[in-house]
């Protein structure tokens, strides 16, 4: 970021205070600065500054993964009325996530761009121009007030054609680009995907030695932001989001500080049972089988070491995670 030339904007609270003076080769749409992070919902800030994963276990395997949020169960007073913003539960106590919750729109521009300067300086250039970041419509900003619907870090992805000749990262704004400014089109059908918006500032801690996955660059209103893509969400047949089980097992009551909660899941990412999405229960574990004795969940038959799923009925929510392969 060339933070000599750095200056006040006076955008909204949502936006960055930080832009750039001018560009003698601006092309596109104007280049603002960056996302202002403090005003993300809390789910999506880091913690002193840093992202660090979190550790699940599947089948007897470490699954590093980095947490972005809960959101609790529904909660509803004697007459009915919701107490609390949170997701649904169904008629046995299960929590679900309708798909139509899910109203953010993330645009990918399929066709690639014309590549612009062929390197990218992080000590002069405000970002890359050899590859066209998507765009985003809204920001997952802190939201107050215990009815106000909770903010998800799921969008709906629609596929944008027709922008291939334009430079890359050009197209900086959603309002541009679906106006016709640069041409093209959307395509019919949209999906959704967990894509996390995070303080593009914050330091990014590795899921585990050796991994390549980080974080992706994008835009916002000419801002520049990161976020991190956790992959496609399906939808099953009833129109909710297809989620993954997963259990958090809490040391028993009394036990030592050094005996922390477990996250148990029932797939890694890359098999086919894996969600971003997960149905979280929990489970308070005992003094003769404490948290970490467990490696895994098993429904009926199970070892020694695994969590059988079917007695637990004691449901958290919804948990957001990203995890990789890389």
């Amino acid at each position: 970021m060339k933070t000599d030339m750095m200056c006040a904007l006076g955008l909204a609270a949502a936006l960055s205070a930080v832009a750039c003076g001018e560009s003698t080769e601006e092309v596109g749409d104007k280049y603002q600065g960056v996302v202002d992070a403090s005003t993300l919902d809390a789910k999506f800030r880091p913690t002193s500054g840093v992202y660090r994963p979190a550790t699940a276990r599947v089948k007897g395997t470490n699954v590093p993964f980095y947490n972005l949020g809960q959101v609790a169960t529904e909660r509803k007073d004697d007459k009915g009325a919701i107490t609390n913003s949170g997701v649904p539960v169904d008629e046995t106590g299960r929590p679900y996530l309708p798909a139509s919750r899910v109203v953010a729109t993330s645009y990918d521009l399929t066709e690639g761009c014309r590549t612009g300067k062929p390197d990218f300086d992080f000590r002069t250039d405000n970002y890359p121009e050899t590859v066209q970041w998507p765009l985003f419509g809204a920001l997952p900003l802190a939201v107050t007030g215990n009815t106000t619907p909770p903010v998800l870090p799921l969008v709906k992805v629609t596929r944008w054609t027709g922008t291939g000749s334009e430079q890359c990262n050009a197209i900086k704004d959603v309002t541009s680009l679906t106006k016709g400014a640069f041409g093209g089109a959307a395509e019919e059908g949209d999906t959704l995907a967990l894509r996390a918006i995070i303080d593009v500032s914050a330091q990014l801690n590795p899921l585990s030695q050796g991994s390549e996955f980080t974080s992706q660059g994008g835009w916002y209103r000419g801002l520049q932001l990161a976020f991190l893509d956790g992959g496609p969400v399906q939808v099953d047949e009833a129109g909710n989001v297809r989620v993954m089980d997963g259990v958090l097992v809490s040391p028993p009551t009394g036990a030592p500080t050094t005996e922390t909660p477990v996250y148990l899941f029932t797939a890694r990412p890359g098999e086919e049972g894996w969600s971003p999405v997960v149905r979280l229960r929990t489970f308070t574990a005992t003094a003769a089988k404490p948290a970490s004795s467990y490696t895994g969940l098993c429904v009926d038959v199970c070892t020694d070491t695994e969590l059988n799923l079917t007695p637990i009925n004691r449901y958290a929510g919804v948990l957001f995670v990203v995890g990789s392969t890389l």
